[in-house]
């Protein structure tokens, strides 16, 4: 009886450890518990030199709009040069860090902001 309380044990702990590991699993630590900003990509972002990071990161500092309504201007990195006349979803920690971002269709944004409430 003790040996499988043990092994349930192990599968139970080489369960956790595989989650934690995942690559997915960080990415959804950055998102959860975080809200929700739109902005719209207008600015090609500005170029940050390689020598502060290992590859070419752009930089922006847009307007945004939460759920909610809440206006703020936001700055965050990505890794690539954002196309223009996009929609990012930014996830926004409460210290006003963005975490995370996502391109989203014009639809999936809530309907507050559908109707032009971005700057």
């Amino acid at each position: 009886m003790k040996r499988i309380y043990v092994l349930s044990l192990l599968a139970g702990v080489a369960f956790a450890i595989c989650v934690v590991m995942s690559p997915g699993f960080n990415e959804l630590l950055k998102r959860v518990g975080k809200d929700e900003f739109y902005v719209y990509v207008v600015d090609p972002g500005k170029k940050i030199l390689p020598g502060a990071y290992v590859r070419q990161h752009y930089e922006y500092r847009l307007p945004a709009v939460g759920e909610s309504g809440a206006q703020k201007t936001l700055t965050f990195t990505a890794t690539k040069q954002l196309s223009l006349d996009t929609y990012l979803r930014l996830y926004v920690s409460s210290a006003g860090q963005v975490t995370a971002w996502e391109e989203v269709q014009q639809r999936e944004l809530p309907d507050r902001i559908k109707n032009g409430n971005i700057p």
